[in-house]
């Protein structure tokens, strides 16, 4: 993995595959770049068709570690560190792909820059346009207190598992979580990129991915086979993917 210096010194990791236009790969929340991206086969199949791959290990997560205090992250950081690391490659991506939390960030990443030729968003609906609605958030935090307590509540069982597997960090978690903007469907409706939107037909998650279409002019919107945690191992995934980089989607 490669690192570099974030917009507040902050180093953060990343993987980098292939050559050709630029494809960056945002994952998920509690996730890595190499469980979402890299085991499934997604960020080499998009390598092998001709794209250069960059997948970070999102603030907080996986290699690329956090411990601030919640209430001391920066607003939007994920997405700023998006900024910065296409500062640091010296090229604009040709599209920005996101699954989940990183499908958020994208969604901000844009907003913020207007820097991306695509956008590709995985996991996510309509609900992520609610800049009030916090549930989602809220269960997250609550598990991760628990497990942060020592306590054996499910959720904070399954937290504490998660964080094994991926090399994540509880407590940069509660960072991301505290910093994380929703995009309000006014400023969605600004956005002038071609985007495709993708969720597991069985995926409700973050509300419904139609109705997220409906919201960015022009947006696209293909279903996956399988819930919010089996859909990216769908083929389709990254089959549509590289269609829609193709311009065949």
């Amino acid at each position: 993995m490669k690192t570099y210096a974030s917009f507040d010194a902050t180093t953060i990791s990343y993987h980098e595959l292939g050559a050709g236009p630029l494809v960056l790969l945002l994952h998920g929340f509690s996730g890595n770049a190499e469980i979402n991206f890299l085991q499934p086969g997604i960020a080499e199949k998009v390598a092998a068709a001709g794209y250069r791959v960059i997948a970070p290990d999102l603030r907080g997560h996986g290699a690329s570690p956090d411990e601030t205090l919640p209430e001391n992250w920066p607003a939007d950081a994920v997405a700023r560190d998006q900024i910065a690391l296409i500062a640091h490659l010296g090229e604009a991506p040709f599209a920005t792909v996101g699954y989940s939390m990183g499908a958020i960030s994208a969604l901000r990443f844009h907003l913020l820059s207007r820097n991306t030729g695509r956008l590709i968003l995985g996991g996510i609906g309509d609900s992520v346009a609610d800049e009030f609605n916090a549930d989602r958030n809220t269960s997250f935090r609550a598990a991760i207190l628990q497990a942060l307590a020592g306590e054996d509540t499910p959720g904070a069982k399954a937290i504490r598992a998660r964080a094994a597997a991926t090399g994540g960090s509880l407590r940069g978690y509660l960072g991301a979580l505290s910093s994380r903007v929703y995009t309000p469907a006014d400023l969605l409706a600004t956005f002038r990129v071609p985007t495709l939107i993708l969720t597991g037909d069985k995926d409700l998650d973050n509300g419904s991915g139609p109705g997220l279409a409906a919201l960015i002019p022009g947006a696209r919107y293909q279903p996956l086979t399988g819930t919010h945690i089996t859909a990216v191992i769908d083929p389709a995934l990254p089959a549509a993917i590289i269609a829609d980089l193709s311009g065949a989607g």
